[in-house]
């Protein structure tokens, strides 16, 4: 029987945040306008609406069977079926999902999202090859983040750190990133390269903690499992996806044949003279109608739509072990790590590997807990950081923090974090407001962060 691992998820990308695919702006594109929905369509629109509270609430059950109605009234729309599908996914019912996310790219073939859910969906039924196509379609054009880490879970590690690597190393380059390459090497087998990939990101007191996380998942064959804890739900028996939501073609439409033209009235019969020869009847030309030609009509194009995978989680089971390493294929509220894997000891403390932050003055400030905002290059980038996040995110009347690391061959990194938060909930909450601006942060305790010269620049207040 598969063990639950319980693991404190950081989210970012991907159209991901606590958020269901019907908040997305682009899936709104899909909905029926309010002044136009007639009868099944405004019927759909309420049934959706519906499915969008349960799911809030957390009652997947509920709100897949709203879901199932949406689709069944408007089979065409790609936001109902975006839902359902993540619903599908969210419950463990990976056939259903997989044959609905298939639908969407039917309905809009250009959606990245749905081709990786399809990948993923093939994993999790023992399809590795598949997933691996259907990865193949998507590589040149969906974020490598994402797809790099897909291929790490259908096996293909080595395809997905050359991926990676080349990501991480891109301007720009977040976190997430970092972590999904940190994970792809847990899964190859190289753990050193993983643990100071991950110390880039993640605090020394949770570092021990991700590394056991990742070690459950090593086993090449659990593919099931692997996606089942990524989205925090278990594999259920699955019928498939209810025949009468099966996606149909468009109805063809007949055109009219033309009407046939009259035919002239019979010539009449000639008067013979009795001394003259026959004559033959003269040729009639009689006009005849145009055969009937049956088309297909052709589907209106549907914009393509992004959505964010259902956030409630089934109270059944626990939440999912990626952490940081899959903000680019779910988001999930974030909770406090419970790890209880005991007997996997990949590694017994990060400066054995030569991860040892560097001397800084310590903090004397208020507040015992800090949110970090990212690992930079350089000092500089630090500060362009914090120009755009205290505004972005409500911190000017916040204290910038800074700490320098050393990663044994990788070079040396510069955190950027906010403090002055006495509780682990009040940095919490902090926390999760910036995910839900689309970045990236987690908690820690303040250790060897010191105040930044240059803060008076952006927040008035100098320090040192």
């Amino acid at each position: 029987m598969r063990k639950q691992v319980a693991v404190k998820l950081a989210v970012s990308a991907l159209a991901l945040t606590t958020t269901l695919v019907a908040c997305n702006p682009a899936a709104m594109a899909y909905r029926p306008g309010a002044a136009t929905q007639v009868g099944g369509e405004r019927k759909a629109g309420e049934a959706f609406q519906k499915a969008e509270g349960f799911a809030r609430a957390g009652n997947l059950g509920s709100a897949t069977t709203a879901a199932e109605e949406a689709v069944a009234l408007a089979p065409r729309d790609v936001g109902y079926r975006m839902l359902l599908a993540d619903l599908y996914l969210k419950t463990g019912r990976f056939q259903s999902a997989e044959t609905t996310y298939g639908d969407v790219l039917k309905l809009d073939p250009e959606n990245k999202r749905a081709g990786l859910r399809v990948a993923l969906t093939e994993i999790a039924l023992g399809r590795p090859a598949g997933a691996v196509a259907s990865l193949d379609r998507i590589a040149d054009t969906a974020s490598p983040g994402d797809v790099g880490l897909a291929y790490a879970l259908a096996g293909k590690t080595e395809r997905a750190i050359g991926i990676l690597e080349a990501a991480a190393r891109a301007p720009g380059a977040d976190g997430r990133v970092r972590q999904n390459l940190a994970l792809a090497y847990a899964l190859s087998g190289d753990w050193a390269k993983a643990r100071t990939t991950a110390a880039q990101d993640v605090s020394p007191d949770q570092l021990g903690a991700r590394l056991q996380n990742w070690a459950a998942l090593a086993n090449p064959s659990a593919g099931a499992d692997k996606v089942a804890t990524l989205f925090g739900t278990h594999a259920v028996a699955d019928p498939g996806q209810p025949t009468r939501l099966a996606l149909a073609d468009p109805a063809p439409q007949r055109l009219a044949a033309a009407e046939p033209a009259p035919e002239p009235a019979p010539a009449a019969a000639a008067t013979l003279a009795p001394e003259a020869k026959p004559v033959a009847p003269p040729l009639v030309q009689v006009a005849v109608s145009e055969p009937v030609v049956t088309v297909d009509a052709p589907a209106a194009p549907a914009a393509p739509v992004v959505a964010s995978a259902v956030a409630a989680q089934p109270s059944e089971v626990t939440r999912p072990v990626y952490a940081d390493a899959v903000q680019g294929l779910v988001r999930a509220p974030v909770g406090r790590a419970t790890i209880k894997l005991a007997t996997v000891r990949p590694f017994e403390s990060a400066p054995r590997h030569g991860f040892a932050p560097a001397k800084a003055p310590a903090y004397a400030g208020a507040g015992k807990f800090a949110v970090q905002l990212g690992a930079f290059s350089s000092q500089a980038a630090v500060e362009r950081a914090w120009a755009q996040a205290y505004k972005r995110y409500g911190f000017a009347a916040k204290t910038p923090l800074s700490t320098t690391v050393s990663v044994p061959g990788r070079g040396t990194f510069h955190r950027l974090s906010v403090a002055g938060f006495d509780s682990r909930a009040s940095a919490d909450r902090i926390c999760a407001s910036v995910r839900a601006h689309g970045g990236a942060c987690f908690v820690r305790a303040v250790a060897g962060d010191a105040p930044v010269r240059w803060a008076s620049r952006h927040t008035g207040v100098r320090h040192g």
